[in-house]
Formats: C-alpha cells, sequence, structure tokens
C-alpha cells in the first residue's frame, strides 16, 4: 500500500530529533534579537562578570532561554525542550561566541590579552 503525504506532513516527519528542529528555526537571523536583547539585559558587563566566558556563556543561556519561551507552544519543544535548549545554545556559541568575547573584551578588556 502507499501513502500520499503533503510536503508539510513530510517535514514534519522528518523533524524527529532536536538536532533537525534547530537547524530549521533557530537560524543566525531567528537568534541574533534574542542575543541582542540579551545584551541590552546586562548594561554593566564588566561589573556582572569575571570574564569573557562568564559574559558569553550568561548572555547565550539568556537569549536561549528567551528563544524557548517564544516557541513554547510547540509540541516537539515541549517533549524535548532540555535536548532543543542545548542545541540552541550549542548553535549560539557557534554562531556568536567569537562576537561576546569579542564584545567583552574590547569594553572591559582583558588580562589573557593585555
Amino acid at each position: 500500500m502507499k501513502y500520499i503525504i503533503k510536503e508539510s506532513q513530510y517535514n514534519l516527519l522528518l523533524e524527529y530529533e532536536a538536532s533537525m528542529w534547530v537547524k530549521r528555526r533557530a537560524t543566525e537571523e531567528s537568534l541574533k534579537p534574542f542575543i541582542a536583547m540579551a545584551e541590552i539585559e546586562f548594561p554593566t558587563l564588566c561589573d556582572d562578570f569575571g570574564d569573557e566566558f562568564e559574559y558569553a556563556n550568561n548572555i547565550i543561556r539568556y537569549a536561549a532561554e528567551n528563544f524557548m519561551d517564544s516557541v513554547s507552544g510547540d509540541d516537539f519543544v515541549s517533549k524535548n525542550y532540555d535536548e532543543v535548549y542545548d542545541e540552541i545554545t550549542n548553535s549560539c556559541q557557534e554562531l556568536f561566541g567569537e562576537y561576546l568575547f569579542d564584545i567583552y573584551i574590547s569594553t572591559c578588556g582583558s588580562e589573557d590579552y593585555e
């Protein structure tokens, strides 16, 4: 027996793991506003964080949590929250890690680089 399915149904069937969900929805363009919002949330970064690693980690976690809140109605996210959250934080680290390090270092300096 053969089944005919729509493209949207086919795409839904392919989304069986978090990495596929993240690759499709958590793009650089979709995550950038959440990173910017997180940066605004911590205006005194030199006082709030000890180094660029702590700064980047906190910005990424804050942005990932807000992104997850924005897609909380998605059933896939509800069922796989921890896995999706981990994939989003990893994706943010790859996409924005160097940028966030540079922001911290240019604003606060760093003993490692001076």
